[in-house]
């Protein structure tokens, strides 16, 4: 496991590509000088479909960091009760970022909402620069697992769109897809 945050030049790529990057890395928080590191097992992308928040390339004040510069934490609030972290990924003005459902060696962090409460991340990280290594950051991780590709979770526009990631097996995965994970075709290799 690293000690460093990965670099502006890892998150800037497709969406797609990053989602499918991040798996296997390292979500690090400090809390009062402690630092929990939680291994990604778990993602979803959303570019400008119909289910993301920059759908049309619409630009608002909620949604203005998925256009900025990669490598930022776009973590907004959701249904009253939940904060979701995301990681921004593209070129700037170009949308796209990676929420992040599932962590692995941190109890209780299958859930983009679970793992938020449990690491205390909140709309005062948004817009964090996880480059920085201050706060909320990524270091750079490695698996050995199958990736499933496989349809996102808990939306109802685009719901087809095979856009979520996770590793077979993993404790940390918020909801399995036997079908996908049956499916060859579905089954990306591993890093």
């Amino acid at each position: 496991m690293s000690a460093r945050p990965l670099g502006r030049r890892f998150f800037t790529r497709p969406t797609l590509d990053l989602a499918r990057a991040l798996l296997g890395s390292w979500l690090c928080r400090e809390i009062d000088g402690e630092v929990r590191r939680g291994r990604i097992v778990e993602v979803e992308a959303y570019t400008h479909d119909a289910a993301s928040h920059c759908r049309e390339h619409r630009r608002t004040p909620r949604n203005a960091i998925m256009f900025g510069r990669a490598g930022h934490a776009y973590v907004y609030f959701t249904y009253g009760m939940h904060h979701c972290v995301n990681v921004v990924a593209e070129r700037d003005g170009e949308p796209g970022a990676v929420l992040i459902r599932g962590l692995d060696a941190i109890a209780g962090a299958n859930g983009p909402g679970r793992l938020c409460r449990v690491l205390a991340i909140d709309r005062a990280l948004d817009g964090i620069d996880l480059t920085a290594g201050e706060g909320l950051w990524i270091e750079a991780g490695r698996h050995r697992e199958a990736v499933v590709q496989t349809t996102r979770v808990g939306i109802r526009q685009a719901a087809d769109l095979p856009w979520r990631f996770y590793l077979a097996g993993s404790p940390g995965v918020s909801r399995r897809d036997p079908a996908a994970e049956a499916a060859p075709a579905r089954r990306v290799g591993s890093r």
